[in-house]
């Protein structure tokens, strides 16, 4: 399945169109009218025993229904900050947690981030993700319809976003950005959730491992589809990667294709 055509003309924030030298890297600022207000929360573990850090970014014309956005290796930075803000722009509550919330987070680990990460297993991220999707789905809704939501994440965050996806989240769609699929994605078989995987054609390692992917989501009957941005590499779509590894164009075609994802199926 081909993901579906963008609009020709969109409202929400994209990425950036280059990166030079001296140009902001924030898109949304924490003020920007299109939001109703975004900061930093605290929302209590599912075993309440510790208090997970995150970002949330309210739209000022909300649709009830909320996006997680999960971190690359190295935590909740003012990059996937800026992404939270992003999904605020089209209407969504943009929501993202540190996976090392327990820890303390970026800011205490610092340089043993990655190693610290590592060490974590794949249930305690994903307990502490279902808690996200909790938090999401008590805070984006009006109380009368149900809330839809939806899940992307990037390069370590692609990963946790086909592991939540295969240990049967509560997911409307989800959308992983050159995920590193787990061993076992048999549990994909199953998924109800409608999953756009996202590739950098020289990225091969991780691009070649679509045809597992699809072979799982083939017997799910829930809507799949894939694109391979071509030109570029791994993390492309990161605009804080500097120019030779950012790939403007690429990001924003991708970016457009994950909102109209959002939009198919959580809606707007």
């Amino acid at each position: 399945m081909k993901p579906p055509s963008p609009q020709p003309r969109v409202p929400f924030a994209t990425p950036p169109a280059s990166t030079t030298a001296g140009a902001s890297p924030i898109t949304v600022k924490p003020d920007d009218p299109r939001l109703l207000k975004a900061g930093p929360v605290t929302t209590p573990s599912a075993d309440g025993k510790d208090q997970l850090l995150g970002y949330e970014a309210y739209p000022a014309v909300p649709s009830g229904h909320g996006v997680l956005v999960m971190h690359e290796n190295t935590g909740l930075t003012d990059h996937i900050r800026d992404v939270i803000r992003r999904v605020a722009t089209a209407g969504y509550l943009g929501f993202g947690i540190d996976l090392l919330s327990r820890q303390g987070g970026a800011e205490k680990l610092g340089g043993g981030y990655s190693g610290a990460l590592a060490n974590t297993t794949v249930d305690q991220m994903n307990a502490d993700l279902r808690a996200a999707v909790g938090y999401i789905q008590s805070k984006a809704g009006d109380g009368y319809a149900p809330v839809r939501v939806g899940a992307v994440g990037f390069c370590f965050g692609g990963g946790t976003t086909w592991n939540i996806v295969i240990a049967g989240l509560p997911l409307a769609a989800a959308v992983p950005f050159y995920g590193p699929l787990p061993s076992d994605p048999s549990g994909l078989a199953t998924t109800k959730t409608a999953v756009l995987a996202i590739y950098a054609e020289q990225d091969t390692r991780i691009t070649e491992s679509w045809t597992a992917a699809e072979e799982q989501l083939k017997k799910s009957g829930a809507p799949f589809a894939q694109k391979t941005e071509s030109g570029v590499g791994h993390a492309f779509h990161n605009d804080t990667n500097g120019p030779t590894r950012y790939g403007a164009a690429q990001a924003q075609d991708a970016w457009v294709l994950t909102i109209e994802w959002f939009r198919t199926y959580l809606g707007t």
